[in-house]
């Protein structure tokens, strides 16, 4: 009897010959908190830090790669060409935790599964992360962030095993930070027209992990390589939470109701010149949406060449933002024939880009924002009542 209540005894502890649970230093430990999305445009893709808790030195600490310093010489051209230096700080846990409280966005802990061997690896890359000639990196919206950094700190760090990539949505970079930009109408389609066609590409479960909630959905189903062993997630503890926050769709606000009037303007522009009424309203109105679209093809451009930010580049908006229309007007102010070239070229792009806008028609390798549609007749009406001025 005795021989087979021990036999039971080493099963249920796990002490069987052969057996793979994993011990872990209960005096450490390692966590991801995942942070709800807030109100501002810099946070509503949410957060990500890691917490590590050492009860023999009594320290609770966040290790945190989203901070940045607003005080950097030159912070917003930096900003804007992608070459702005994002920096590893470190917290006292509470301290970070207040931000959250008083913003009233959620805050959830998952516990990783880790031996000894494994927290101790996490601990000394961090350390190393941490030194000063090591501190900052070069921030990538989509592949290097504060959520990408911890996923390869458990890449590095932790061995044998596995993301499901079966659990993977199948969904574009583009169509995953839609869910997030929803809230915000006009960020969500200026963020449209800036991106090019990279974000187009479908991800895989380890690429979706650059938005934090994927990174804690993709932690959740990660699974050691050993059937026998356990999960990489040991428990996951709500920290704060506070009811979501009612998404606000006011239409009279949104860019649709915009390019509906200015498409309602245009019409309207068109028939007063048919009946021979152009008065020099009209003409200052058109020499502001010259400027309206140069400016948007320069910046496209810009985003494009000009700076470091991959998601901008390849970016397919330049068919209908068109760098040639104000070579088209000022060739036809001056009355070169060459411009009728060059405006049924324009056309060609514009009528290309609206096709491409037009939902379930989409043939080149970049989503447009439906509202093409509207920009590009609106250029188009233009040009036609241009053209024969």
């Amino acid at each position: 009897m005795k021989p087979i209540i021990t036999l039971l005894l080493m099963t249920v502890l796990g002490w069987l010959p052969g057996s793979t649970q994993i011990t872990t230093d209960e005096s450490i430990r390692i966590s991801i908190l995942t942070c709800a999305p807030g109100d501002q445009l810099y946070s509503i893709y949410g957060h990500n830090a890691i917490r590590i808790i050492d009860s023999n030195k009594g320290t609770d600490l966040v290790y945190n790669y989203g901070t940045f310093d607003f005080n950097t010489p030159g912070f917003a051209i930096k900003f804007m060409r992608g070459k702005l230096p994002y920096v590893l700080s470190i917290a006292d846990y509470y301290d970070f935790l207040d931000e959250y409280k008083y913003y009233k966005r959620s805050v959830t802990e998952q516990v990783l599964y880790l031996d000894p061997v494994q927290q101790q690896k996490i601990m000394q890359y961090l350390a190393v992360n941490m030194l000063p000639e090591n501190r900052a990196y070069k921030y990538d919206f989509f592949m290097d962030n504060c959520a990408t950094r911890i996923r390869d700190i458990i890449n590095k760090n932790v061995s044998n095993f596995v993301w499901d990539e079966s659990k993977a949505s199948g969904k574009t970079f583009r169509q995953i930070i839609k869910e997030y930009q929803k809230v915000m109408p006009w960020t969500n389609f200026g963020i449209d027209l800036i991106i090019g066609a990279r974000a187009d590409r479908k991800t895989t479960l380890s690429e979706e992990a650059f938005i934090p909630d994927y990174l804690s959905s993709a932690i959740q189903y990660a699974r050691y390589k050993d059937p026998r062993q356990t999960g990489l997630l040991f428990r996951k503890i709500d920290i704060l939470t506070f009811p979501p926050k009612p998404a606000v769709n006011n239409f009279l606000l949104s860019p649709w109701l915009v390019f509906i009037i200015l498409l309602l303007i245009e019409i309207n522009i068109y028939f007063r010149y048919l009946k021979g009424s152009v008065g020099k309203w009209i003409q200052r109105y058109d020499v502001l949406w010259l400027v309206i679209v140069t400016f948007s093809s320069a910046l496209m451009l810009f985003m494009w060449f000009g700076t470091d930010h991959i998601p901008t580049k390849y970016n397919w908006n330049i068919l209908w933002a068109n760098p040639l229309i104000p070579v088209w007007w000022w060739m036809h102010k001056k009355g070169n024939p060459f411009s009728n070239k060059i405006v049924y070229f324009v056309a060609a792009c514009i009528l290309i880009s609206m096709i491409n806008a037009i939902p379930g028609c989409q043939f080149l390798p970049q989503f447009f924002h439906p509202l093409v549609i509207m920009i590009g007749s609106i250029l188009l009406i233009k040009g036609v009542r241009l053209r024969h001025n």
